[in-house]
């Protein structure tokens, strides 16, 4: 893996609040937004382009699912070659595969830059053996291309369960914490 990369192999895994699967409607496109202009080693999103494969093989074979802290990340990353930078100017915004694995790069310009990553639900877990396959959605395509496949009946053999992180019981206790200091303040 490449030195500017190797961030990737350290996800931020806590914020991944659900047992994934393979069509698990919590990960349906992922949005990065610059709110900022974000140019070359100024600290932008890195994704491995070529991740899609890897991570769709791994879910695929695990249909009990899988927690955010079982991921092998390292493992599936080591095949992958095609880094890329989500540099841009202000309002650009880049629509991924829920399957791209991305991490923060280091901001060795130390320029302030204001990014978000956010994840579109989907209403419905994706399907993989619809009758039509030009019916299946490119995010749906994709993953059945990794597979190599046209067509893929997955059934889900573990529950459907949202996972309490160790992040998001941080931020609760942050926000219960600033709601009483506003209390106590008369706010």
């Amino acid at each position: 893996m490449a030195a500017g990369v190797r961030g990737l192999a350290r996800l931020a895994r806590g914020r991944r609040v659900f047992r994934h699967y393979l069509d698990s409607p919590e990960q349906g496109l992922l949005a990065i937004v610059l709110w900022s202009d974000v140019v070359h080693q100024g600290g932008a999103t890195v994704a491995a382009a070529d991740s899609v494969g890897p991570i769709a093989r791994f879910l695929a074979d695990h249909p009990e699912g899988v927690l955010p802290a079982e991921f092998p990340y390292r493992r599936l990353m080591d095949g992958c070659t095609d880094f890329v930078e989500a540099t841009g100017e202000v309002g650009d915004v880049y629509l991924l595969h829920p399957f791209v694995v991305h991490a923060k790069s280091q901001n060795v310009l130390r320029r302030p830059r204001f990014i978000t990553n956010s994840t579109l639900f989907l209403r419905d877990p994706m399907r993989f053996d619809r009758p039509d396959p030009a019916a299946h959605s490119p995010v749906e395509q994709a993953i059945l291309r990794a597979l190599g496949v046209d067509r893929y009946a997955f059934h889900p053999t573990g529950p459907r369960a949202r996972v309490e992180s160790d992040l998001g019981k941080e931020h609760e206790r942050t926000r219960i914490e600033e709601r009483e200091r506003m209390a106590a303040a008369g706010r």
